[in-house]
């Protein structure tokens, strides 16, 4: 009898550990459990002042950048990947400064497509906007529009590449974006680089080239095909053009 009670004992114990391990197991295999994800960068112009290069999550490269490509050819592929829920902050956008001007203002478009909306065409997203507008040239249909508090002053040189680590906005964005569903519960981000002012406050770029007329307080259009610089260098197999590894 009582050999009988001790082996039960043991097998009790073996079995506790046995359900203790697996729970770890379990636990562990939960928080580490992956989705595919993926990032969408805009295809880019040879008028594009700036463009992505790469996107990496983790320091691994995930995404190359996109570009615009001769007629018949194949476009650039997005690529997804593996990653947890909380993928968007370790995100890092690597972008390049393709003319020949400095630039002190860069703006950027996070959309989330799984949010849109059908019926009111409405889509989550984020814009992220680092460096300082100059103050003389900050103004909107001649009116005057505010800094952000927290904005820090850039000089975004040519040739010079910048990366935008999406950890330091990530309270921003989920704020601008977990309204309509959590981040940890998306899988595909389209990244659009959208305006920028160059140092001097005279020009800047919204999708199109403006100058600014300090007597209007108004900014007014270029004719299209002028870029600041050659629109032939640091584009992909030309001169000036840096592939990140």
């Amino acid at each position: 009898m009582f050999k009988w009670l001790k082996a039960a004992a043991g097998c009790g114990l073996a079995l506790t550990v046995v359900l203790g391990l697996a729970f770890q197991y379990v636990r562990v295999q939960a928080a580490t459990s992956q989705t595919q994800r993926q990032v969408e960068p805009l295809v880019a112009t040879k008028m594009s002042p700036v463009v992505v290069t790469k996107i990496t999550h983790r320091d691994v490269r995930v995404q190359s950048g996109r570009f615009v490509k001769p007629r018949g050819a194949l476009s650039d592929p997005v690529t997804p990947f593996l990653a947890d829920d909380e993928w968007v902050q370790d995100l890092t956008v690597y972008l390049l400064n393709r003319t020949n001007q400095p630039i002190v203002c860069v703006v950027i478009d996070l959309t989330f497509p799984e949010t849109t909306d059908l019926a009111t065409r409405f889509r989550a997203g984020s814009q992220v906007r680092f460096g300082r507008i100059p103050t003389a040239a900050a103004y909107e249909n001649g009116r005057p529009v505010p800094q952000l508090p927290e904005s820090q002053p850039i000089l975004f040189q040519p040739g010079q590449i910048l990366a935008v680590h999406l950890r330091d906005y990530i309270d921003k964005i989920k704020a601008d974006v977990e309204r309509a569903r959590p981040l940890a519960a998306l899988t595909t981000i389209h990244v659009n680089f959208s305006m920028c002012y160059f140092a001097g406050g005279g020009l800047r770029w919204n999708g199109g080239y403006s100058v600014f007329d300090p007597q209007s307080h108004a900014w007014q259009q270029i004719a299209r095909g002028y870029f600041p610089g050659d629109p032939d260098i640091r584009w992909p197999g030309r001169s000036g053009w840096i592939d990140e590894q």
